[in-house]
């Protein structure tokens, strides 16, 4: 019995792997039967396709995949040992210029008690480094003065600079002699991958405007002419903008953006650093309580001299109107006095 049992259970497992191995085979002629009628539907689709735009029909595909890997040493790919398409970089240049499409850029704050001299300084570090003023904005609080002369006072520039990217370090570390910095901030903006974008959109638009182009040769419909001539305007408008855009980018890259906004001031603001003693602290507070005490005491006295034809004006009004009062009441005085005076006699009388 245990015989036959273990028999039986050999010519099951025979059984079992038979089948298997017949459904691996089958799905196998399945999918080789498969491949050929969808590649044969393509060819079919894609002839229908050219003999309604009046083009010729395209050349039927290979039939061994393995070309398409050959045809990929052309476009700058290599197969791996796995199979699959690895980018062919070649040396590293086409790296280089791939992290290049970068945009920097600046903002700077600083105070200056020489005006004129720091704008003119700005103004000679941009030709020096063959730049340009993108933009500038000078402006002050006007003063009106006694002899009816304006004086222009508390000064303040903005400058919008655009210098070379090559030589923006350069001028960034030159930008302290300008004055007092108080502040100075540097920013990288990577746009490779926006540009290589643009790029690829742009190639795409161009490849439809040609084929556009020759449809419209071949095309005599009026509404297929007019819907292509709308689609080829579109096509022309959006090649413009990714153009313009490109433009921008490539004139932002080239010439990098440094913003300097400068005050002019009596006194500079003191830069210490960042750790100090009690005694430092001291004698910075109190130095800082004697310049406020000093200026405040200068405005006063400037404000009080400024203030002074008036007070004497009004001293001097005050001082009519005090005699004035005084001579009614001595008048009024006397009145009454002679008035008293010349009662007594009446009464006797």
């Amino acid at each position: 019995m245990k015989q036959h049992r273990i028999l039986a259970l050999f010519l099951s497992v025979l059984l079992l792997t038979a089948l298997l191995a017949g459904c691996g085979a089958s799905s196998k002629n399945m999918a080789a039967d498969t491949a050929p009628s969808a590649a044969q539907n393509w060819k079919t689709e894609s002839a229908a396709a050219a003999e309604e735009w009046g083009y010729d029909t395209p050349a039927e595909a290979p039939a061994e995949t393995e070309t398409a890997w050959d045809d990929a040493a052309d476009t700058g790919f290599t197969t791996s040992a796995a199979g699959n398409a690895e980018l062919d970089t070649g040396d590293n240049s086409s790296l280089s210029d791939y992290a290049a499409k970068i945009i920097y850029s600046a903002n700077i704050s600083a105070e200056t008690t020489k005006f004129d001299e720091a704008v003119a300084r700005i103004e000679a570090m941009v030709t020096d480094y063959q730049g340009f003023v993108e933009s500038s904005n000078v402006y002050g609080n006007t003063r009106y003065n006694d002899d009816g002369t304006t004086t222009v006072v508390d000064r303040h520039a903005s400058y919008a600079l655009r210098i070379p990217a090559d030589k923006f370090e350069q001028f960034m570390s030159e930008t302290s002699s300008i004055g007092n910095v108080l502040s100075s901030n540097r920013y990288a903006e990577n746009v490779t991958s926006t540009y290589t974008d643009y790029e690829a959109r742009l190639s795409s638009l161009r490849t439809q405007e040609e084929r556009l182009l020759a449809m419209l040769e071949k095309t005599e419909d009026v509404e297929s002419l007019v819907a292509l001539e709308e689609r080829l305007a579109d096509v022309r408008y959006e090649t413009e903008s990714i153009e313009r855009n490109l433009r921008n980018m490539d004139m932002q890259i080239r010439y990098s953006t440094v913003s300097i906004d400068l005050d002019e001031v009596e006194i500079y603001t003191p830069t210490v650093t960042a750790q100090r003693t009690f005694g430092e602290k001291f004698a910075d507070a109190f130095s800082d309580g004697w310049r406020s005490f000093g200026r405040s005491f200068q405005r006063f006295i400037l404000n009080l001299t400024e203030a002074l034809p008036s007070l004497i004006l009004l001293a001097v009004i005050i001082i009519v109107v005090v005699v004035i009062v005084r001579r009614c009441v001595k008048k009024s005085r006397a009145k009454k006095a002679a008035k008293q005076a010349e009662a007594p006699q009446d009464e006797q009388k």
